[in-house]
């Protein structure tokens, strides 16, 4: 069985070591969560020219901000209702361009980490290890509550640390 393990440098003093992507890294720590949002109000602390990204959970879409356009929009998939994304406003805390095998056997690539307490973050859509996918689905939750995307090296690509994502 292997298994890849991610150093997560927290502050100058405390280094976490996390194994594997989206499962069993739970209940470590909860940060992560900013704050609270309802879905019916935009996230009042993001500015005109501020870069972040949205996930719709009744949509079923990944959406890129930039300096207050859209520049994207892309199909997802997130948690079903035993393991639901969890809304909220949160922080890009870890980028992994992978591909990190996150259980024995399933890979993923392209993972941005936002919760590290429960493990969930956005990443690519299941493969094996010659990059077959696994589980093409998205348009509807099907996943153990990390949020999958299809174009998820164009997302990687515009994230940063620190970046905002608002999950609603």
């Amino acid at each position: 069985m292997r298994w890849r393990r991610a150093l997560v440098r927290l502050s100058s003093a405390f280094v976490l070591t996390l194994t594997s992507a989206c499962i069993g890294a739970s209940d470590l720590l909860t940060a992560g969560v900013t704050e609270a949002a309802s879905p019916e109000q935009s996230p009042a602390f993001i500015g005109p020219t501020d870069s972040w990204i949205e996930v719709d959970l009744t949509r079923q879409m990944v959406v890129l901000h930039e300096a207050g356009s859209v520049i994207a929009e892309y199909p997802a998939s997130s948690g079903v209702a035993s393991h639901p994304t969890p809304p909220g406003l949160y922080r890009v805390q870890m980028m992994e361009k992978g591909p990190i095998e996150n259980v024995p056997g399933v890979f993923v690539s392209d993972m941005l980490m936002f919760h590290l307490g429960k493990g969930i973050g956005i990443h690519s859509r299941l493969m094996d290890a010659d990059g077959n996918l696994l589980d093409a689905t998205l348009g509807q939750p099907s996943s153990g509550g990390c949020v999958r995307v299809g174009e998820s090296a164009r997302v990687i690509e515009f994230a940063q640390l620190g970046m905002r994502i608002w999950i609603h």
